[in-house]
């Protein structure tokens, strides 16, 4: 069974996965509350577990991996998250994998697509814009920057598919340029914690878990107050 984490916004996502499916996915979105939220989430979305026999009825002993999201996102949210997974995994000796949410928006790609670049919103009017690879049964980040939204169109390559989700606001004029250079937009894309599970798995069967100790949050940018 695998535990996902998602504070990395207003939402605070955990869930369990077990064989690609998800068993029980809890989630708030109340601003700046996920220090207090997401351990009890945990234990909650686990007693419902063991209550209706899907796993153990000490349901840690089922547990195997703890996948996390480490953004970009919330500063605070992201520090939140990644401490308790941390020192979950420590004290129970799980492996954890960090998941950024350039890979989570990436898996919404359609097949067939090699093109890849996602956005996320960094606020000032600028975005975080990763390029992305497909790898086997995830994509990883090739490369991942801050970006003026003026200057958007002019960094992803034509044929392109661009991949946000609706909380991200681009202009009619932007998205004008963006059809112009025949880029697909995708904008139903979301953060979940399933979806960090199951990323997480496929991200360990392939590579194995994270340094525990040397984790950290994708900042991109240098903390400039509280978000």
């Amino acid at each position: 069974m695998i535990l996902g984490i998602e504070t990395s916004d207003l939402l605070c996502s955990v869930a369990y996965i077990k064989d690609d499916r998800i068993l029980a996915e809890y989630s708030h979105e109340l601003p700046k509350q996920h220090a207090a939220l997401v351990g009890s989430l945990v234990e909650n979305a686990g007693k419902f577990l063991a209550v209706n026999k899907l796993t153990a009825l000490n349901f840690m002993e089922d547990l195997k991996l703890v996948a996390v999201s480490i953004g970009p996102g919330s500063f605070t949210g992201l520090r939140i998250g990644l401490s308790y997974a941390q020192g979950l995994c420590l004290g129970k000796q799980i492996p954890l994998v960090g998941i950024s949410n350039h890979q989570v928006l990436a898996d919404n790609c359609p097949d067939g697509h090699k093109n890849v670049f996602t956005l996320i919103d960094a606020r000032q009017g600028e975005v975080y814009l990763a390029t992305m690879i497909r790898n086997h049964t995830f994509f990883k980040i090739k490369d991942h920057r801050i970006v003026d939204k003026n200057n958007l169109v002019n960094e992803i390559d034509k044929n392109a598919v661009l991949i946000c989700s609706d909380k991200v606001c681009l202009s009619e004029s932007i998205k004008y340029e963006l059809i112009k250079k025949h880029i697909q937009l995708i904008t139903s894309a979301r953060y979940a914690a399933a979806l960090t599970a199951k990323i997480g798995w496929r991200k360990y069967q392939d590579t194995g878990a994270d340094n525990l100790a040397d984790l950290e949050p994708l900042y991109i940018r240098s903390f400039a107050g509280i978000r």
